[in-house]
């Protein structure tokens, strides 16, 4: 497990939610103790009780980001991740 303080987890946090997310072990310590930083599911009661929403609002919801999304790559708005990241990429 890579153990971070606060401090050294702050300074790039993304890099080392990029890693969790790809399965890498990853804690941050904290008053003596580790927590460990890893992806969770968003399951529809989670939904329910964050947002209020039923099963069938919250693929609605889901359903027009993803149009949404689509539409902003399609105007040129925004780009994909992928494409952002290779952007970012130093040659």
């Amino acid at each position: 497990m890579k153990t971070l303080s606060p401090t050294q987890a702050r300074a790039n946090m993304s890099r080392w939610l990029d890693q969790a997310i790809a399965g890498q072990s990853i804690g941050i310590t904290h008053k003596g103790r580790i927590v460990k930083l890893q992806p969770v599911p968003v399951t529809e009661d989670w939904a329910a009780e964050e947002y209020g929403l039923t099963g069938e609002e919250l693929d609605r919801a889901a359903d027009r980001l993803l149009k949404a999304g689509e539409e902003l790559l399609r105007s040129g708005k925004t780009t994909s991740w992928d494409e952002f990241k290779k952007r970012r990429k130093p040659q």
